[in-house]
């Protein structure tokens, strides 16, 4: 039986790339359990069942996981070969040694009148065909009865969730997930200085809300001297921009009257080192940046809001693929993009040249679209989603935190990827027990709850591909497209723009 169709959408969607933040695609491998082996994830799905023994060494499993699967259906996620002729176990062909004290059919009584000369042949003929079905009933009710026996020690019920995780850690992200969820149903107020930290607390427990808040208030203190320094009117929104945006992209020198000494600040860097947080999530962290001075596309442009938002400056979070920029309105009406990787201002048109957007995705929402306020707590939200997954792994607070994430940022692209993700694993944890217990095929063919699971999935998939209009941006072409950040033409568009806004500021002084 070929079963390649079954997976093959994972494959399709979920190869590399990432989900318009810099975050490791962290569906693309088992994210069931990920800080496990294989052989102590059987373990522990053993111990549910605990009638059941796990192979008890590495050299018992399938080198190929999932012998059912991985045979023609995992394998174009695993990149493994397929044999479709060793899908499933064919249990008819397998020598069953006989159950001690179990009835032998082929010895079945004879009716005692059968020889009985009074009787006539047909009498005698009807009597051992009575005899001969009762105690071909009887042998039925044994071998289901042994059947059963076997099903309780042997044979235990597939699970079609993955459960949820327990202890301190998850308890840390039990409680940021109230909070962050109570800030986008409107039963507690969206702080976003507060979501950021609860994000990267729930993973850094050594990060207090004193430090990091000293640490962004101490950036809030020197763009408020900056803006009294350059005579700016602290009430302006593009004037509150500007400031900002020069406290992040120069060297600034304010003088601190109560110090009587000149503080120096300099400009935040671009972190090349794991920009996408692959080997370290918290590289893409705000507490990072505030803490080097370097940073990258998430926490960046987060950093950025941040600050907005403690002046009350009016910008948007926005996303391109692979990235995430900020976005404003200038006094003219005209949207303006800050692209704080190069620390510049773009175009709009600077982004379609990655060849990576299409005007369906435009169209759908996920890509050149300011967020608001909601839609930028739901996105922090699937940061701390995929937080959560690279730390503990999928499990059924995963499914609901997505949920909540689409509910409130419908067209966030993220959030759909980690649903879609969530019943891929969950798919691939029922192949695992089928490959475990040695399930049959027509077993598989007949769980309608495996199937349910997998229909979820291809059709979170379709909507990805087919309603959002997605389509993986490679890690080389987000390269090449960082290298053009600093390029000659840009760079002299930054400075035009920059010089325009400037004058927009002071024909108003």
């Amino acid at each position: 039986m070929r079963m390649g169709r079954y997976l093959l959408f994972a494959a399709i969607l979920f190869s590399t790339g990432s989900f318009g933040q810099v975050v490791q695609n962290l569906l693309t491998g088992d994210n069931f359990l990920p800080g496990l082996s294989e052989q102590q994830k059987r373990e522990t799905i053993s111990s549910v069942n605990q009638n059941v023994k796990a192979p008890s060494s590495s050299e018992e499993l399938n080198p190929q996981l999932y012998k059912y699967a991985n045979q023609d259906h995992l394998a174009p996620i695993r990149g493994t070969s397929a044999d479709p002729n060793k899908a499933f176990q064919d249990y008819s062909k397998i020598q069953h040694m006989k159950t001690s004290g179990a009835p032998d059919a082929s010895a079945a009584p004879t009716h005692p009148l059968m020889y009985d000369n009074r009787i006539s042949i047909q009498e005698r003929t009807r009597l051992q065909i009575e005899s001969d079905m009762a105690y071909v009933q009887i042998q039925q009710q044994r071998s289901e009865e042994i059947l059963r026996e076997a099903n309780k020690a042997f044979d235990p019920e597939v699970m079609y969730d993955l459960g949820l995780h327990n202890g301190e850690i998850a308890g840390r992200y039990v409680k940021a997930y109230e909070q962050l969820a109570n800030m986008l149903s409107g039963s507690q107020k969206i702080d976003f200085a507060r979501a950021v930290w609860l994000v990267e607390n729930a993973h850094d427990p050594s990060l207090s809300w004193e430090e990091f808040n000293g640490l962004l208030q101490n950036g809030v203190q020197t763009i408020s001297k900056l803006m009294v320094q350059d005579k700016l009117p602290v009430t302006d929104n593009l004037s509150k921009i500007m400031s900002i945006f020069k406290f992040m992209a120069d060297t600034v020198k304010v003088f601190d009257k109560a110090s009587e000494k000149t503080i120096v600040s300099k400009p935040m860097l671009y972190d090349y080192d794991d920009f996408a947080g692959k080997k370290d999530i918290s590289k893409v962290f705000v507490s990072k940046l505030l803490r080097t001075g370097s940073g990258q596309c998430m926490s960046l442009p987060l950093l950025f809001y941040l600050y907005a938002k403690a002046f009350g400056a009016d910008v948007n979070i926005a996303f391109a693929p692979q990235h995430t920029y900020v976005t404003f309105k200038d006094r003219l009406g005209n949207w303006q993009n800050i692209e704080l990787t190069g620390r510049m201002f773009i175009s709009t048109d600077f982004h379609w040249q990655s060849g990576f957007i299409t005007t369906e995705q435009v169209k759908s929402g996920i890509y050149l679209r300011p967020s608001n306020e909601k839609e930028t707590v739901a996105y922090l939200l699937t940061t701390f989603a995929l937080t959560y997954v690279k730390t503990l792994g999928t499990d059924n607070r995963v499914l609901q935190m997505a949920n909540t994430a689409k509910q409130y940022a419908p067209k966030n692209l993220t959030s759909h990827m980690i649903y879609a993700g969530y019943y891929i694993d969950l798919y691939s944890n029922v192949l695992r027990q089928y490959d475990m217990y040695n399930f049959s095929e027509s077993k598989f063919n007949n769980d309608q709850q495996a199937e349910a699971i997998k229909q979820k999935a291809l059709s979170a998939v379709q909507y990805i591909r087919k309603d959002l209009g997605w389509r993986e941006m490679p890690d080389w072409a987000y390269k090449k497209w960082l290298e053009g950040v600093n390029q000659l033409a840009n760079r002299d568009q930054h400075n035009v723009r920059r010089r325009q806004l400037e004058k927009q500021i002071n024909g108003s002084k």
